[in-house]
Parts: structure tokens; sequence; C-alpha cells
């Protein structure tokens, strides 16, 4: 029995307090390596939403925005960045796991070593190699995702897994079931992440006490639980929905409350039936289908190239700052440690093996299965070279679980050979063998020595100073298109949270494609009616916010400055729902913007839906307000063959409603790089003035790698583009020095690019 493990004394302390030690370790660790501000994809979108209670791309996660934002309100009297608190609200979290994994573990092991020292160790280096793995370290010192939440609640789950196998048959045992199915159901409303123990779970109750799970009282109120815990995904999203909160991804809002618990099932675009409820927008952002998931059964890369995906991931885990050779050697070290540790287990308590074993299959190789990845996002380059059949980046956060399980294990299993495991123990204390042996432990520490530099986040700002740069770039009341997450969740940060360049309309192309995306649009940049603010509810669409020479570079405050008289939508609700998916261009065709601007399109090409809404958009606004599209957003230009129109003004391109002519500021360059589609003009005033006053870059040019991997190929080469712009523009109008300086930098970033 292991009932009451928590409380016995090991040395000086009760077992309890060598968790919170434990866990209190990794909570400094990942502080002291803790990002200060946000990072690129969906960091800064979680950040946002969580401080103004908005809702995130679907299906909401309302559990880790409410969680999110009372402890934004909790440490608000420390006066730190919105970003940082949300970081070190990730860092707890995980801290948290590691704690209650601590018990976990110590409860596993405690049912077939009757030493407390032994089981001391195997808890204390167990749960370190778990949470130094890189994913889960990289994790929990930025909130890129909702992920250390789930990690949480699966840990959590976990230890009361192993507290009911002691109560089984009691009474206590049936309210440990109950408690579970309601932190299930409450994980489930962060991410259906959470749910992943269910398997395991049945499995366990099942093989140890099946009675317990077919208890029709138990089993009742399990499920009535889990709909308690699952309720706040059903009634927070439609709620604040109707709020209509600045962020309010896929409009998930319903006509009564009534519809968004009423269970009804709904076909997606595959003609798959799915569970969902009678209110269709919130059923529509359950089942995720802006994103059109396929069904499972439709492979979108071979098995093989999943699991060799899932192989470079889990080869990144043990000791990422080596080179491939020696980081195998290691991975491979760390998988015979993993498998020592799954064989002790399951010959030495096969009950809770059932339970911890399942568990990894199902974050492994079942996930693996599920997930139905396209190919890795850096694998089969030249055997699959077409970018649509791959990730858009790297992912091996969702496999965070697993990896901190496989650390366990290899702790588990370097603890057995440590203390020699098939040989009975002295009651307690360390014996002879033990101490002669104890060097070996020092093999736990390698994740920690390999994995620091890669995993240390202290130092990158360079998601939030490219937000700035790029709102920088915009002049007042400016239209915005973006391309995708890290042209867009960045911007929405720093207007939102740090309250910079509000002014400024961010449109993401992607979402254009959605209705509720355009009628949020129109409602966000209609010109404000007599009395009515937008600072009277800051975080929900009131009207189009007004310009703040405050937050603005000193190049805007000179200009006169006039807010815009209509809406940038032009279309009604009726004209934005009837407008067709797709339409068919089947000759070379001219479309009118303004009197100057024409759009091109080529013969043969299909124009989708958000690219309709982008040729609206921008004829609606030229002559009202400056349009703009970011140095990344090519494909959204390139739709419509803007190139000729579009002028540099630093990390953005404006849409010139006059001829373009050369003169001392504009300057054509297209000749100095031939065949590229990059607009040619660069208009070289401004531009100096942005990269050289402005612009946050002084942190980058100390940099020697850009460690993101998935943005590596865009971010570094919108800067150097920027800069190899500006120097071709100042050497051609004579200006040699400011040629020569931007030239070193445009070089740099080249580097950092891989170039």
């Amino acid at each position: 029995m292991t009932s009451g493990i928590e409380r016995e004394q090991i040395g000086r302390l009760p077992l309890w307090a060598w968790a919170l030690l434990t866990a209190l370790a990794i909570w400094i660790l990942y502080l002291l390596t803790i990002a200060p501000t946000i990072g690129f994809w969906d960091t800064s979108e979680y950040v946002t939403t969580a401080h103004i209670l908005g809702l995130p791309h679907p299906p909401g996660n309302p559990f880790f925005v409410l969680v999110g934002r009372v402890w934004d309100l909790l440490l608000g009297f420390t006066g730190l960045p919105v970003a940082l608190r949300i970081n070190a609200l990730a860092a707890t979290l995980s801290a948290g796991a590691s704690f209650f994994w601590f018990l976990t573990v110590a409860r596993m092991v405690a049912r077939f070593r009757q030493n407390r020292h032994d089981v001391l160790v195997a808890a204390i280096v167990a749960v370190w190699i778990g949470a130094t793995a890189f994913t889960v370290w990289s994790q929990s010192n930025l909130n890129e995702k909702v992920y250390t939440l789930s990690l949480f609640v699966v840990a959590l789950v976990s230890y009361l897994a192993m507290m009911w196998l002691d109560e089984a048959d009691t009474p206590r045992g049936n309210r440990l079931l109950l408690l579970i199915a309601l932190v299930l159901g409450l994980g489930w409303a962060n991410h259906t992440m959470s749910l992943l123990p269910g398997l395991a779970l049945a499995a366990f109750v099942l093989f140890h006490r099946w009675r317990a799970a077919l208890n029709p009282l138990v089993l009742g109120l399990g499920v009535t639980l889990l709909a308690v815990g699952y309720s706040v995904q059903l009634l927070v999203v439609p709620i604040r929905s109707a709020q209509n909160p600045i962020i309010d991804e896929a409009d998930p809002e319903c006509p009564a409350l009534v519809s968004a618990v009423t269970p009804k099932r709904i076909d997606d675009r595959y003609g798959q039936s799915k569970i969902a409820v009678a209110c269709e927008a919130l059923a529509l952002s359950l089942i995720r289908d802006q994103y059109a998931p396929g069904p499972i059964t439709q492979r979108q890369a071979p098995l093989s190239a999943q699991m060799a995906n899932y192989w470079q991931y889990f080869d990144w885990q043990w000791a990422r700052s080596l080179p491939p050779g020696a980081r195998l050697a290691a991975s491979m070290l760390f998988l015979f440690l993993a498998l020592v540790g799954l064989w002790t287990h399951l010959r030495s308590h096969r009950k809770t093996f059932v339970y911890s074993g399942t568990l990894l299959f199902t974050v492994t190789l079942l996930l693996v299965y599920y997930l139905n990845f396209r190919h890795g996002y850096s694998l089969y380059l030249e055997e699959v070279p077409n970018p649509q059949a791959h990730e858009v980046r790297e992912r091996d956060y969702f496999f965070i679980i697993g990896f901190q399980l496989w650390g366990i294990y290899a702790g588990l299993g370097l603890v057995a050979l440590w203390g020699r495991w098939p040989l009975p123990a002295q009651q307690t204390g360390f014996s002879g063998r033990h101490l002669k042996a104890a060097p070996l432990l020092a093999i736990g520490l390698i994740p920690f020595f390999f994995n620091f530099s890669p995993a240390d986040r202290t130092e990158d700002r360079a998601a939030r100073d490219w937000a700035y740069n790029v709102l920088q770039s915009v002049e007042p009341y400016g239209v915005l298109f973006t391309g995708g997450d890290n042209d867009t969740f960045p911007l929405w940060y720093l207007q939102e949270v740090e309250g910079i360049r509000r002014d400024v309309t961010v449109i993401v192309q992607s979402y254009l494609g959605l209705p509720w995306y355009p009628k949020q649009l129109r409602q966000l940049t209609t010109p404000c009616e007599p009395g009515e603010s937008p600072a009277d509810s800051p975080t929900t669409i009131v009207c189009q916010r007004p310009f703040d020479p405050d937050t603005a570079a000193s190049l805007y405050r000179r200009m006169a400055v006039a807010p815009p008289t209509r809406s940038v939508v032009p279309l009604s609700d009726e004209e934005i729902d009837a407008l067709p998916e797709v339409r068919e261009v089947p000759e070379d065709s001219a479309y009118r913007v303004s009197d100057w601007v024409t759009a091109a399109v080529r013969g043969g090409e299909r124009v989708q839906r958000w690219d309709i809404m982008v040729f609206q958009i921008a004829r609606q606004s030229l002559g009202d307000r400056p349009v703009y599209f970011a140095a990344t957003a090519w494909p959204v230009w390139d739709a419509w063959g803007l190139q000729p129109h579009l002028v540099r003004h630093g990390l953005a391109f404006k849409l010139m409603d006059r001829p373009l002519e050369p003169s001392d500021t504009l300057v054509n360059v297209g000749e100095h790089f031939p065949n590229s589609f990059w607009p040619p003009w660069n208009e070289r005033e401004r531009s100096r003035e942005l990269i050289d006053d402005v612009f946050l870059v002084d942190a980058l040019l100390e940099w020697e790698e850009w460690p993101e991997p998935s943005t590596r190929s865009s971010i570094p080469t919108a800067y150097y583009l920027a800069y190899a712009f500006q120097g071709v523009a100042e050497e051609l109008r004579g200006n040699l020095e400011a040629a020569e300086r931007a030239y070193l930098r445009a070089s740099h970033f080249a580097r950092l690019a891989g170039g």
C-alpha cells in the first residue's frame, strides 16, 4: 500500500516537501530562462486574448483564457509586462505538473521498492529529466500554446489515478473518480489534449476494479461532472462572443444559450457526421470547420514519414545543442534508459504499468496516427519539394506530454541501473553500492546542460520588435494586409496589450474567406458617431479607433492626419455571405481599383473568396486611408498583380493611388534584383528614417543564429530585403555612407536567414 506516502518522512522532510522542492527548482530554472515578451506563432494570440478576454482560434480555449486573465490580474501589482506574466503562468503550470508527476512516480515506485530513499531518488531524477526535455522546457518558459495547462491536467489526473488505486474499494475511491471526471472536463475546455489520459484511465480502472467503472451511479455522476467541466467551453465562448471582443475568432455567438448546450449532429465539409451543438456558429467552432480537418483515414503523408518526423522531434529532446552525430548518441542513450525503465516497471508492478504504459502509447504512436500531419517542415524537402505537402512549421509541441513521459521513464531506467533494482533492497537509507554508483546519476544532467542554450529565451524580443517595426511602417489610419500568424498575431499583441498604433487596421488575408471576419472589420472601421468612443469599451469592437501620436513614430506626428470617413468593407452581410468560394478567370483580365490602380489576373487563375475581399477593401479604402501590405504578405498582393503600384516603406508596401515616376526620394531598384517578384519601388527618405531611427533591431544585430527554425526563412529575409533595397536606393542617389550602413545590416540578416 502507498496510501499516505506523501506524509512519510524521508530524511528530514516528508515526501510532499521533497516534491515541492523539486518543482520549485524546476520553476526557478524556467524563470531563469524565461522569455521577456511574446514569441512568434500563437504566443501573442494567447497572451492577447487572455489579457482582453478574447476568443482565440477555434475552438477558443476558454479555460486557458479565464485562467490567464485571473493570473494576469493577480500579478498586476508586480508591474511586469503582460507577456512576461503569461509566460510565468506557463512556467508555473509546468512546474506544477512536475509536482504531481513526482508524487505519481513516487506512488508507482513505492509499490515495488520498499526503500523510501530509492523512491525519493527515482522521483527526483525522473521528474528532472522529464522537465528538462527540450520541448517541455521551451514550452514552459514561453507561453506559445495552451499545452502547459493540459500538461498540468494530465499530471494531476495521473496522480489522482494512483491515489484511486489505494482507495478503489471505498467511497473515497468513487469520489476520486468523480473528481477525475471534473478535472478532465475542465481540461477539455482548455484543449482536447487534456483528454489523452482517457484511454489509459479506462484500461486502468477496468483492469483493477471493473465493477467500479461500471457502477451506474458513478458512471452517471462522472458523465455529469465531465459535462459540467466542459460547460466552460459551451457557455463562456458564446457569452463572450456576444459582447463582440476585439479578437472574436469564428464569432461563435448563439441566439439563445440553450442552443449552446443542446447536443446535435453536424456534418463537416467532408460529409463526416460529428457530435456538436444546435447553435451553428458554436458548432462550427467546436469542429474547427475553418481549418477543414480531413478524416484521418485520408493520410496526409505516409505513416513512415510521420514516424520519421516524430523521431526527429524525439532526437531534439536530450541534447539539442550537440551536432547531429553526438545528439543521436544521446537520443539512443535516453531511449535505452527509457526502455529499461519501462521494462522494470512492467516486470515489477503491472497494475500501475497498465496506466502509464497505455498513456505513453496514446501520446506517442496513437497521437502520431491521429494528428495525421503532412511531411515534416524540415524533412523530405528534396523528395517532396512542394511546400503545400509540408507542415508550415515544426510541430514538436503536440508531443509535449509524451516527451515528458519518455524523460520520466528514462529517469526510472537510470535509477534502476544505479540501484541495481533486481537485487533486494535494504529497508532504509543508501547502501554501499548506491554510493559507489552515484556518479551514474549525472547522466540525468545531460538534458540540462545540452538543452540550456537552445531553450534559453531571455534575450529573445524578436517577435515584439518585429511587430513594432511593421506597425510603424504604416501611416496613420492605414489598412495593413498580412499573410498569416507571424505578421498578424504579434501586431495584435502590440495593439491590444501595449496600446501601440491601434489606429492601424490589421487584416489577415486567410480570415477574409470566412464571412464573420469582414463583418467584424466593417464595424471595427466604421467612423464613430457623435458621443461614441472606443475608449468606453477598449476590449470590444465599437468603432474606428483614433490615431494616438504618443504611440507613433515621430515622423507621423509631423503629418496632417484626418480620420477616415467610411468603413473599409463596402458590402452588406447578405453580399458577404453571397460571395463565391472561388471564381475562375478564363483569360487575362484587368480590374479597376481606382483611377490609377489596376489589378491584373492571369488567365486560368482561380481567385479565392479572400482575394475578392482584398480587392473590395483596397478599392473602398483608397482615397480615404492608406493601404499597405506587410513585407511578408507577397501572396496577397501577387494575387492581383499589384507589384507595379506598390512602394516600400520599411517593412511594408504602400499601394500608391498615383503614377509612379523616379525622383530623388522614389527609386526603382528593380534592375538590381532581376527575376524578383518583389515590388521594385523604394521610398528612400521614408525607409531611411524608419530603418535608421525607428526600427528596433539592435538586439538582432548581436545574434549569430536565428533561434526559431520555422521563421528563419521569412522574418530575417524580410529584414534583409528592406536593408538591401535601401542600400541600392541610397547608392543610386549617391549617398554611399548610408548605402554602406544598409548593406552591412542586410548582410547580417542574410546570414541569420541562412544565406
